[in-house]
């Protein structure tokens, strides 16, 4: 599938420069249930153009446009699509425009795609900046995965407990859900309430079913129905120790790749710190020597145009840093000999 820019924008270099930046979002993306970019190529006839993925399927739109579809089904949906979005933020994307007409689904519905980084972003990218979204799934206070998240969930009618998770990601900003893995877990468990009240429900009825048939061995059947209670609690405390193990495993990744990325902002900041004192002090060198002075008011006196250069070739040699070495030859020795070249003798 070709991706492009509408007739009127194709030479456009803000609307060019956009496509890019999808792209390369787009591209560094590698999931199953996120949608893969190829390639950035110039199309005859279309310009500019990312080649992606083909999707065979539907918008989750249309999807439940179509009705008819269970809980089960629809709380599937869910799931993939928690699973593709905490990709997304693991990765330090933020999608910017979630929404249903943006997810797609094959036609059986057991597979998701995230579509459309268009208006996505990334620490590492500098453009658009500025809000974005969609009405009706972006938040009061701005662009949130999180706000446009919940409005999907709410039209997925995932179940009277689920609207407490729902709620809560279209809460304020101050109260609002802050990372992925934390909403699935409170999810599954509201998911899985039902069934626990069921199974207590059912012990109980076998345990007054048991009472009432046969007295002389209630004892012995309360201590099996003790066991399996047991052995159900220690199962559900292991699943939700395994979840919270996980989640805090990820969110130790997170940190440590945010970590990084300051660590390495801080490297940057200051070798540039160290590199303006050094043109500064360079200026200051050559000032004291009277250099720009000198290139003002030279007219026949073109022998002082060795001694400068050797003060230049001294200062070159003196430092070892590639890009000052630049600077020197760029700022004084080329401007001092293109300056001599301009006289009208030999």
């Amino acid at each position: 599938m070709l991706k492009g820019l509408k007739e009127q924008y194709r030479q456009d270099a803000v609307y060019r420069a956009l496509l890019q930046k999808e792209y390369e979002i787009t591209s560094q993306l590698q999931h199953p249930m996120v949608v893969s970019a190829f390639s950035l190529e110039e199309v005859e006839g279309l310009g500019l153009c990312i080649v992606m993925e083909w999707v065979d399927g539907v918008t989750l739109k249309e999807w439940l446009a179509q009705g008819k579809h269970t809980k089960k089904q629809r709380r599937h949906v869910a799931d993939m699509l928690l699973h593709a979005l905490a990709y997304v933020h693991s990765r330090q994307t933020q999608h910017r425009d979630l929404k249903p007409s943006n997810i797609m689904l094959t036609h059986d519905g057991q597979h998701l795609k995230l579509i459309d980084f268009g208006l996505s972003d990334t620490e590492s990218h500098a453009i658009l900046k500025a809000p974005a979204g969609t009405e009706g799934y972006m938040a009061p206070d701005g662009p949130s995965d999180i706000y446009s998240l919940g409005c999907i969930l709410r039209e997925l009618h995932l179940g009277r407990l689920s609207c407490l998770v729902v709620g809560k990601c279209c809460s304020p900003l101050r109260r609002r859900y802050t990372d992925i893995p934390t909403i699935q877990r409170d999810l599954h468990r509201c998911w899985l309430w039902p069934r626990w009240l069921l199974l207590i429900a059912g012990i109980v009825m076998a345990l007054a079913s048991l009472y009432i048939l046969n007295l002389s061995h209630t004892q012995d059947k309360l201590q099996t129905v003790n066991d399996s209670l047991k052995v159900f609690k220690d199962e559900n405390n292991a699943m939700i120790h395994s979840g919270k193990e996980k989640t805090d495993s990820l969110q130790l990744q997170i940190n440590q790749i945010t970590d990084q990325r300051e660590s390495e902002h801080a490297t940057i900041q200051r070798r540039q710190d160290y590199i303006n004192e050094a043109k500064r002090k360079i200026d200051k060198q050559m000032q004291a020597y009277g250099i720009q002075h000198m290139m003002d008011t030279v007219s026949c006196q073109r022998n002082i145009t060795i001694p400068f250069l050797r003060i230049t070739d001294e200062l070159i040699g003196d430092t070892k840093d590639p890009e000052l070495k630049e600077y020197i030859q760029e700022h004084y020795r080329k401007p001092w000999l293109r300056r001599m070249s301009e006289l009208p003798f030999d």
